[in-house]
């Protein structure tokens, strides 16, 4: 059974099984060909050896910037109450502003970074950075690129000029050269540059400020140096640390110079707007104020809210003193009709309320007291006396005084009203007036107002605006300068001595697949056990002696056991007594069997036991020739009547091995297959299981010729040869048929030819040796058989590459080596 595999053979060195562990698996796939990998693991230490000191060597340098937030910038507080300033800054947009080829091209400017100098070196090229002259372009704009070969370069300071193939260009003076308009500074250092100081082949290459910056910024990386923050990282690569270091802290310096320009550029802007608003203003405002003062005079208008209320307050004066007129006039009528009316009676004197008049008061106060007179003697005396007639012609004379004096005050007092009542006609008619002139002057003095206003705000501002420009600074501050590491980064050695360790080790696996994971020929005992059920009996060494017999009386040899346990397992397979003969066959010629045969008959006879070797590969006998005995009369002769069963009885007696007798094959006939059909096979058979105790047949190969299967009804049990490192894997698939269609009986498996596995191996050698003389199977050229996949068998030695095989065998082993197998 394909799974019937003895434990015996379960940690056998030839055997294609994993062990147990993963480590034992790898070991015993890779390890016997340590060779190998030792070679490819040198061979590519050595590569990465060669590439470490020959590769242009790659430094790092590092710089970290804090983006500070523009909110909390009060000198941003100016332009954001006008609205002119941006929004806050963010980290991503920042970056991608560092990385723009606008401020890489101003840094290709700052350094000049366009022309650089390199040293010829055998295989690789030094940048001389800082260089001793520096090339300040006229026109960057125009500067071209120069061609990809070389441009001689030479310094010579004696001389103060510079040679560029082959042309002399002077030093501190504009110049022009086939790649734009420059002029060729001597760098200052600290120590003098001289003829001496500048030796080897030295070359210039130019580039435009493009595709320098291009290249720059190939080099450049920028990224959040911390999570959630606004801390920038910028990293440069270069093959000189100095000048990665420049370009990054010229790169900042032009980042923040480029941020303050842009806030000044702004302010510039604002104050150039102000100062526009302001000539506006300043005309409007005066235009305002003219038409003020306009209106002002015009309408008389000192102040109009005093002057509305002195109209208010005349205006109500106005009516007190009219009804104090209306009271005095009417006192002066009751006065007027006392009188008047009253005769020389006596009465009371009425009221002089408001009447503030001194002579009507006195005139009035003598009426008054003459007719008190008048009544007090008209009751002493008679009406006609002199007295009463005294008092009443002084209280007559009294009276036309007194009207005459109260129709004048009456006079005046209408006149004073009437006045009164024009000035209170006018005082209202002006302080209706009032409410249309103080609109009019509140629009004229809101509009004053409204430009002052804005006048005193753009004075301010243009005041702020030009104090935020002489404050301003950059967005950003640098928190470390830029500082390259003391190491390269590129390349790495001990990544570098890794990657060839492990490339080696790879290729070393590569090697050992292509020969064995994917070559064409059986390798493993678990190939044969995967394909066929028949049980793999045994399994023999590759013998490199060269001789037939390595069985021999008192050999203790490897191979010699193998024999020995094979001669033991017969019994396994119920070859005993009279299940006596058993057959030897393969699928192809070259496989072993009649060395095999030949071995495990001697083995067989040394035990004291009776065996007899049949020749019976007819077309192409090999037992005689390795035995060295004569192959006529054989089993044809016989078959054909021409000899009997002793003439090609050949005892080995004289060889010391007493038991054994072969019968050689005879005369190769042209049917054999015939020949074997005729009868006296029965015959021959027959007399050899009475007289042996084995019969071993040594038959063609089943793979090319039907012949084992005629002798299969004479068999007891068959052993099948595979060779190692030579069996097609395809024949093992005609094992598994054979067996299956009982075509052979009993069918055990002999693995034969094996090797230790490896480049070395146990005999120093590799796969390549076969077992066998090798001969071509066919009667020569007319008369050979031949079988599929690119394999036909002539006289040519079997050895010899053959088809798929042949490649592999001419890339990854030695010539075959003839033996006998």
């Amino acid at each position: 059974m394909k799974n019937n595999a003895q434990s015996a053979n379960a940690a056998n060195p030839f055997e294609g099984t994993t062990s147990k562990s993963a480590f034992g698996a790898i070991a015993f796939r890779y390890l016997p060909f340590w060779p190998i990998f030792v070679f490819t693991i040198v061979v590519s230490l050595t590569i990465s050896y060669f590439y470490i000191h020959y590769q242009t060597p790659i430094y790092e340098a590092n710089t970290t910037i804090l983006l500070k937030d523009s909110r909390t910038n009060d000198n941003t507080n100016v332009l954001e109450a006008l609205g002119l300033s941006k929004s806050a800054k963010t980290v991503e947009n920042e970056i991608e502003v560092l990385k723009s080829r606008v401020l890489m091209e101003q840094v290709v400017r700052d350094l000049g970074l366009y022309a650089m100098i390199y040293n010829k070196g055998a295989l690789r090229d030094i940048l001389i950075y800082p260089t001793p002259v520096k090339f300040v372009a006229l026109n960057p704009a125009e500067i071209k690129n120069s061609p990809d070969l070389p441009i001689s370069f030479e310094y010579v300071p004696t001389k103060n000029y510079v040679i560029i193939s082959g042309k002399q260009y002077p030093l501190g003076s504009p110049v022009r050269t086939p790649y734009g308009d420059f002029i060729i500074n001597p760098v200052k250092t600290d120590k003098p540059v001289t003829a001496q100081s500048f030796k080897g082949e030295y070359y210039l290459r130019v580039r435009s400020v493009k595709t320098a910056a291009k290249f720059t910024l190939s080099a450049l990386a920028v990224t959040p140096a911390v999570r959630s923050s606004s801390l920038i990282q910028l990293k440069m690569i270069d093959e000189v640390p100095i000048r990665a270091e420049d370009i990054l802290n010229d790169l900042v310096a032009v980042y923040n110079n480029s941020g303050i320009q842009e806030k000044n550029q702004t302010a510039e802007n604002t104050l150039a707007f102000i100062n526009e608003r302001l000539v506006l203003v300043t005309k409007e405002l005066s235009g305002v104020e003219t038409e003020l003062q306009d209106y002002r005079e015009t309408q008389g208008i000192v102040d109009l809210s005093t002057e509305g209320r002195n109209y208010i307050d005349n205006a109500r004066q106005n009516t007190i003193q009219l009804a104090q007129i209306q009271v005095q006039l009417d006192v002066l009528d009751q006065i007027e009709k006392y009188i008047v009316k009253k005769g020389n009676k006596s009465g009371l004197v009425p009221s002089t309320l408001g009447i503030t008049d001194p002579i009507l008061l006195q005139l009035l106060e003598k009426l008054y007291a003459a007719e008190l007179e008048l009544a007090n003697l008209r009751q002493t005396s008679g009406e006609n006396s002199p007295p009463v007639a005294a008092v009443q012609e002084q209280i007559n004379q009294i009276k036309p005084g007194l009207l005459e004096n109260l129709h004048a005050l009456r006079q005046n007092l209408l006149t004073t009203q009437t006045t009164l009542r024009s000035e209170g006609s006018f005082n209202s008619t002006r302080l209706r007036g009032v409410p249309q002139k103080e609109r009019k002057f509140l629009e004229i003095s809101r509009q004053q107002a409204i430009k002052n206003n804005i006048y005193t705000l753009l004075l301010t501002k243009r005041e702020e605006v030009a104090l935020s420009r002489a404050a301003a600074v950059a967005d950003s501050r640098i928190i470390n300068y830029a500082e390259s590491k003391g190491t390269p980064v590129k390349p790495i050695p001990l990544n570098i001595y890794l990657v060839g360790l492990t490339v080696g080790v790879i290729i070393g696996i590569i090697f050992v697949l292509l020969r064995e994971q994917y070559n064409q020929e059986v390798l493993f005992r678990s190939e044969i056990e995967r394909k066929t059920d028949a049980t793999v009996l045994a399994e023999i060494l590759h013998d490199d002696s060269g001789e037939t017999l390595v069985i021999k009386d008192g050999s203790r040899t490897v191979i010699a056991e193998q024999f020995r346990a094979l001669r033991t397992s017969l019994n396994f397979i119920g070859i005993a007594d009279e299940k006596k003969t058993i057959l030897v066959t393969s699928s192809i010629s070259g496989e072993g069997k009649s060395f095999t045969a030949i071995n495990l008959a001697v083995s067989l006879a040394l035990t004291g036991k009776r065996v007899a070797i049949l020749e019976f590969d007819l077309r192409k006998p090999k037992i005689s020739k390795m035995m060295e005995i004569p192959q006529e009369p054989g089993i044809s002769n016989y078959m054909a009547g021409l000899a009997t069963y002793e003439d090609i009885s050949l005892s080995m007696a004289d060889r010391n091995i007493p038991g054994l007798v072969i019968l050689p094959a005879g005369t190769i006939p042209p049917n054999p297959t015939e020949l074997m059909l005729n009868g006296r096979l029965d015959v021959l058979m027959a007399k050899l299981n009475e007289d042996f105790d084995y019969i071993l047949i040594d038959s063609p190969p089943i793979g090319l010729v039907t012949d084992a299967k005629i002798l299969n009804k004479y068999v007891n049990a068959s052993l099948y040869m595979v060779r190692h490192k030579y069996t097609p894997k395809y024949y093992l698939n005609l094992i598994d048929h054979i067996q299956s269609n009982n075509e052979l009986s009993n069918v055990n498996i002999i693995f034969n030819g094996l090797k230790l596995r490896g480049i070395l191996g146990r005999y120093g050698q590799g796969y390549g040796a076969g077992y066998g003389y090798g001969y071509g199977y066919g009667y020569g050229y007319g008369y050979g058989y031949g079988y599929g996949y690119g394999y036909g068998y002539t006289q040519e030695d079997d050895n010899k590459p053959r088809g798929l095989k042949g490649l592999f065998a001419a890339i990854f082993r030695k010539p075959a080596k003839k033996g006998k197998k």
